[in-house]
């Protein structure tokens, strides 16, 4: 659960790619870039919580071949790059194949039908919950710390899947399964040996492909990569304390009571 989490902004950038934060600065200003299209082409922001997008470089698709970076400033703060659950990353199985060819099910870490369910209702997928073989692959892109000595991940994994008949794949090899990729963004312990139920990873956040975030002051700043239609975003919360969420609890007693 991230009950702790309070939405303040999200921040729509230019492009459908990957997004990665580069740091906030002294004044508040928060930089972002974005590597989008067949060929990476960059783009770079420099954004501010009530303002939005205050300055950009980009290449415009090649149009603007290796434009000037955009002036950074000393950065008061930049993510993290931790290697505390560096243990907990794995991969397998090949993207798609034949089952019994690439011994799919003893490679794949199993998923009980409670959370295979709960997968398929998060991702709005209407298919028969059998048809997934389990976590062909989890990596742990980014992190930070959140409280009460848990850390915030963005989280990538791998799910294997068994197709309704056998059929050729784009390099006409036959396959019987294959794979959909899933961003998660989800709390964990800082001394966690396991992985938690995938049912505890699914967040309800408008969210489309979680890929870097960090803490700073009191506020979580998350890099939201997009697909298709969908284009990046910066999404920033408010980290509530256990005192915040005491007097909130408090107050919402007392307006209940009132009413």
């Amino acid at each position: 659960m991230l009950d702790a989490l309070k939405l303040l902004t999200t921040i729509e950038l230019s492009h459908a790619g990957d997004c990665a934060l580069l740091g906030v600065d002294r004044e508040g200003f928060i930089y972002v870039e974005e590597l989008y299209g067949e060929h990476d082409w960059l783009a770079q922001h420099k954004i501010s919580l009530s303002e939005g997008l205050l300055e950009t470089v980009d290449e415009q698709c090649g149009t603007v071949p290796a434009p000037a970076p955009l002036p950074l400033p000393e950065l008061y703060v930049t993510p993290s790059k931790t290697t505390v659950f560096n243990h907990l990353d794995f991969s397998g199985a090949r993207w798609r194949g034949t089952m019994a060819d690439e011994r799919i099910e003893s490679l794949v870490r199993d998923l009980s039908i409670a959370e295979k369910i709960a997968l398929l209702d998060y991702l709005d997928w209407e298919i028969d919950p059998l048809r997934l073989l389990g976590v062909a692959e989890s990596i742990v892109l980014s992190c930070c710390p959140y409280y009460d000595g848990d850390f915030l991940l963005c989280r990538r994994i791998r799910v294997a899947f068994r197709l309704p008949a056998a059929q050729r794949d784009d390099h006409d090899l036959d396959c019987d399964y294959d794979s959909i990729e899933v961003h998660l963004l989800h709390r964990l312990p800082a001394d966690a040996l396991e992985l938690p139920d995938l049912r505890e990873c699914l967040t309800y956040f408008d969210l489309c492909r979680p890929l870097d975030c960090m803490r700073v002051d009191g506020k979580f700043y998350l890099a939201d990569g997009g697909e298709g239609a969908i284009k990046c975003a910066l999404h920033v919360f408010e980290i509530e304390t256990s005192d915040d969420r005491e007097q909130r609890e408090i107050e919402t007693m007392k307006a209940a009571n009132s009413d």
